[in-house]
């Protein structure tokens, strides 16, 4: 999803690499990292701060509501 939004080199270097963090400890044989997942996936909520500047309105609330349903998903 990152990719196709065409972003800012910085901006998509940043949310690929909280992306690639959440899936390390997802892939980690830890059953508790869930919680470093959660933990790596609620930091690119920081797109707010990039909200209509450097990440359209609605690039933003696609991040955003897939980020929380994942977050939802490993919560349960």
């Amino acid at each position: 999803m990152v990719i196709s939004f065409n972003l800012q080199n910085g901006i998509e270097n940043s949310l690929d690499q909280k992306l690639e963090a959440a899936q390390n400890a997802l892939n980690d044989v830890n059953e508790n990292n869930d919680q470093a997942a959660i933990n790596s996936l609620q930091a690119i909520n920081s797109v707010e701060a990039q909200r209509g500047d450097k990440i359209a309105n609605e690039q933003a609330d696609a991040l955003i509501a897939a980020t929380q349903e994942i977050i939802a998903a490993l919560s349960s």
